[in-house]
């Protein structure tokens, strides 16, 4: 896989690189997620029923979910909901514990129908270990208890629960995939419109900003995507809406007004170059230069939804080694104390099979 290949971009904000040729591990997960998972996600009826039922067999058992080894969890409620502190190994090092050290907050995915921090405990310990950060993990409100802006309500507030605790905004990194990309670009701005002060950094991994599913790779890679099925994106919209309009910007945060963007912090996205979602991170990435954020787009050819999730993947080692970089490289630059940049062991360890329970 050639490392950072540059594509061609004429906005001095935007920094954009392709990832490529993709790798034997990743072309093989391709053909066996093709076979296995897109058929079920295909024909996955949102019925209240089939939500419901998505969520059961989804949730792992709350005592035996893979985490990355050597991290710890500690439960919690924020604002009112559950929640949970996950410190990987590198977070746990005595050296970087501070009282005002830097944290994040994770907005995890599942097309606002399913997920929760137990679905994404095992990323967002990998996260942990190549940022160094302890990383807050929310569990928003979900269908049928609720619908959109519910989701982002309960963001905005674990937000504001991290400022009222004493965390700097300058020290907080916000994060999410898929859905919970959307969710973390819409606290952000919803932030700025409500006179907040803006996180140091976003981390939107396969970021779903239009809701609408407007962008041109939703018909170009429809039979090309292995994990998302552009029907099954459909069905999850129509529920996460609950019948309000795609193209307003509080359902749809990539059509925000230009003033709100220009008041994001730095953002790093990823996607895969397959993916119905590619667009809805070129689009956002686009609009973010367009308003002078500083702004890195990085593409992983034919590597499936959210890049760090597949552990044992190449890419999913360089995914995880990037963003540990960027959030390294943006705190430094805000003036804040934060672990260093991962090492390519620690990139390895963050994305290697082996895991433990917790």
């Amino acid at each position: 896989m050639t490392s950072g290949a540059p594509l061609l971009v004429s906005d001095p904000n935007l920094t954009a690189q392709t990832f490529a040729p993709a790798s034997r591990q990743t072309v093989a997960l391709e053909r066996a997620l093709r076979r296995t998972w897109a058929p079920v996600a295909r024909s996955w009826r949102m019925t209240p029923r089939g939500v419901r039922l998505l969520q059961r067999v989804t949730e792992p058992p709350r005592r035996r979910v893979p985490i990355l080894k050597g991290s710890v969890v500690e439960h919690l409620h924020v604002a009112g909901r559950p929640a949970e502190w996950v410190r990987g190994p590198r977070a746990l090092d005595a050296a970087a514990h501070s009282d005002d050290r830097a944290v994040a907050l994770y907005l995890h995915g599942g097309g606002y129908v399913f997920g929760s921090p137990r679905t994404h405990r095992n990323l967002v310990s990998r996260i942990s270990h190549v940022t160094g950060l302890p990383v807050l993990a929310l569990d928003y409100r979900l269908p049928p208890l609720a619908t959109l802006p519910a989701p982002i309500e309960d963001a905005l507030a674990a937000y504001r629960h991290l400022l009222d605790e004493g965390h700097a905004p300058e020290r907080i990194v916000v994060a999410g995939d898929s859905a919970g990309g959307h969710l973390a670009l819409t606290l952000a701005l919803h932030a700025a419109e409500a006179g907040l002060p803006k996180p140091a950094a976003l981390i939107l991994l396969s970021p779903w900003t239009d809701l609408g599913m407007t962008g041109a790779s939703f018909t170009r890679n429809a039979a090309l995507d292995p994990f998302l099925p552009g029907i099954a994106l459909r069905r999850a919209a129509r529920v996460a809406l609950n019948g309000a309009d795609p193209a307003d910007w509080r359902s749809s945060p990539l059509f925000a007004p230009e003033q709100l963007y220009r008041e994001l912090p730095p953002t790093l996205l990823q996607a895969g170059s397959t993916e119905v979602l590619l667009d809805d991170a070129t689009r956002t990435a686009e609009r973010l230069a367009a308003a002078g954020v500083r702004t890195e787009l990085q593409i992983y050819e034919r590597q499936p939804h959210v890049v760090p999730l597949w552990a044992g993947t190449p890419e999913a080692r360089t995914a995880l080694a990037e963003i540990g970089r960027f959030v390294a490289a943006t705190l430094e630059q805000a003036g804040s104390d934060s672990p260093a940049p991962p090492s390519a062991q620690t990139a390895a360890e963050a994305a290697a099979r082996e895991t433990t329970t917790a």
